[in-house]
């Protein structure tokens, strides 16, 4: 009779074991499918990412940042060589004719001294040296091989700035730059033009103002890489990653009246460097662009977006048509409201020089700007701008813009030496700034970060997904298989004849247990 019984119990056991392997089915079926689902949602490659991406001790940003000669942009440098300055001055040419010379080309290189990490407050500071280095693989010939006929900088700007003042101060004027036998026009090879050439005029007010002007020499290159030391404060955590803080400890640019009225203008609302952006930038986002030497906050406009062929979906923006123009959201650069549409008057960052900024060749200016010059071609494929910037990482990908500076003459008549170039706007140089091509090391990263490790995430998701849903399907099938014999047994049971007295019957009690464990 025991015999009769031993099969009941194995069979308990057996339904005992399915119950668990359903459970244990379900329960790693749903982590999969629950995993699957997280991972379409949440994106960790992007997550991961931005962690690697961050501002913090030891991270690859953080060490970038404190490397010395880091390599920067290449800045294509050409000049205006002036074709026809005898017959100009002499009056025999209404026009001053102009030919673009260059580019001589230089890499900038730079280094992050004094770089302080301030997790706490989520900012950081340094004061970056730049330098530059020339690359006469890229260079039309070297500087120094090629000679100019420009315009004489110190004179004509000088000149320009004493025509302010009363009749005795311009008189005791001409009768100095008479006596230093300064012209308006030189002959110099591009070298000195670009890195320093020497001018009485700079001379004399060195040594007898030296508060005002504080160098001895005149070049337009030494100029701008000398232009001072300059501490930022910026964001260091990854929604306002570069943004700029405060410089030189202002929040400002107090040459364009940040300490007397504050705009948009003049304050570092929404400003960057450009070398990085925050991350998760969106296309609504404000971006504008700060650089020092050029003393000016550029507006980027948003363009589109573009594929690039090894991965990221990147933002296009340029510079505004309007960067350069005499609206409203640019008061503070002509606060006397005299000024040119289409120019930037740089006087109060150059010692009260009236030097100019605009688009090279004067593009989206007013024609009147060049209108007494001859050989001026705006062309928004050669002279307009492009940033490309990664949304996702804020990294810049590719960077093109141009910078011009133009002498800004008043009222020069009362010297002759200068008359000829009276109420004029005389180019002298421009300035092409090109991001290098990016490292192959780091196109291979955006590679995999954006082409290979998605592939594997979306296989890796798709497996999970399926064996999840194979887990949850294969243990519904296993509870029905077990629910299906659970009945027939207690069919069998319910029809077969009683083996032994009802008051004990082993039968019974191990059908208990089945229906025990089954309502578990």
């Amino acid at each position: 009779m025991a015999n009769k019984i031993n099969p009941n119990g194995n069979h308990c056991e057996k339904f005992t074991k399915k119950n668990v392997k359903i459970v244990v089915y379900i329960v790693i079926g749903c982590i999969f499918f629950s995993l699957a689902t997280v991972s379409f949602l949440v994106d960790p490659i992007h997550l991961m990412t931005r962690f690697l991406t961050r501002i913090s001790m030891g991270t690859i940003l953080y060490n970038l940042l404190k490397q010395e000669d880091m390599t920067g942009a290449h800045v294509y440098t050409y000049v205006f060589n002036i074709t026809n300055a005898e017959d100009f001055i002499a009056g025999r040419d209404s026009k001053l004719k102009v030919e673009e010379v260059g580019p001589f080309v230089y890499q900038e290189y730079r280094t992050n001294t004094n770089f302080e990490l301030h997790e706490e407050t989520g900012t950081m500071s340094y004061t970056p040296k730049v330098y530059a280095r020339f690359i006469p693989e890229l260079s039309i010939a070297h500087p120094s091989s090629v000679n100019l006929t420009m315009p004489n900088i110190a004179m004509l700007t000088i000149t320009s700035l004493a025509s302010s003042y009363p009749y005795w101060t311009r008189l005791a004027y001409n009768l100095m730059v008479k006596q230093l036998r300064t012209t308006s026009v030189m002959k110099v090879d591009a070298e000195r033009f670009l890195w320093g050439y020497d001018e009485p005029l700079i001379a004399m007010a060195h040594n007898i103002l030296p508060g005002w002007i504080d160098f001895e020499r005149m070049g337009v290159l030494d100029r701008l890489y000398n232009s001072g030391d300059m501490t930022f404060e910026l964001g260091a955590t990854n929604n306002d990653k570069f943004r700029i803080k405060s410089y030189n400890g202002g929040k400002g640019i107090d040459a364009l009246g940040y300490s007397n009225k504050q705009s948009r203008c003049n304050t570092f609302e929404d400003t960057y460097e450009g070398i990085a952006y925050p991350s998760d930038l969106t296309k609504e986002r404000p971006l504008r662009v700060f650089r020092n030497v050029f003393c000016r906050i550029l507006d980027l406009e948003y363009q589109g977006t573009k594929t690039m062929n090894f991965g990221p979906e990147v933002f296009r923006y340029s510079f505004s048509k309007k960067v350069f123009s005499n609206t409203t959201e640019n008061k503070c650069l002509c606060p006397d409201n005299n000024c040119v549409d289409g120019i930037t008057d740089l006087s109060p960052c150059f010692f009260g020089l009236s030097v100019a900024l605009s688009n090279a060749h004067y593009l989206h200016g007013d024609p009147k700007i060049y209108e007494r010059i001859e050989g001026i071609a705006p062309d928004e494929a050669k002279h307009g701008s492009e940033f490309l910037v990664d949304p996702k990482l804020g990294a810049v990908l590719d960077t093109r813009f141009t910078l011009q500076l133009s002498l800004v003459l008043k009222d020069i008549s009362f010297n002759p030496i200068a008359k000829p170039f009276s109420k004029m706007i005389i180019p002298v140089t421009y300035f092409k700034i090109v991001q290098p091509e990016l490292p192959q090391e780091t196109v291979t990263n955006f590679w995999i970060i954006y082409i290979l490790a998605p592939y594997i995430m979306h296989t890796i998701e798709i497996i999970l997904f399926a064996t999840g849903i194979v887990l949850i399907t294969l243990s519904a099938r296993l509870y029905h298989s077990s629910v299906f014999e659970q009945n027939n047994m207690n069919r069998n049971i319910s029809q077969s004849e009683p083996l032994v007295d009802q008051k004990y019957n082993p039968l019974r009690r191990s059908c208990e247990k089945i229906q025990c464990l089954d309502s578990r």
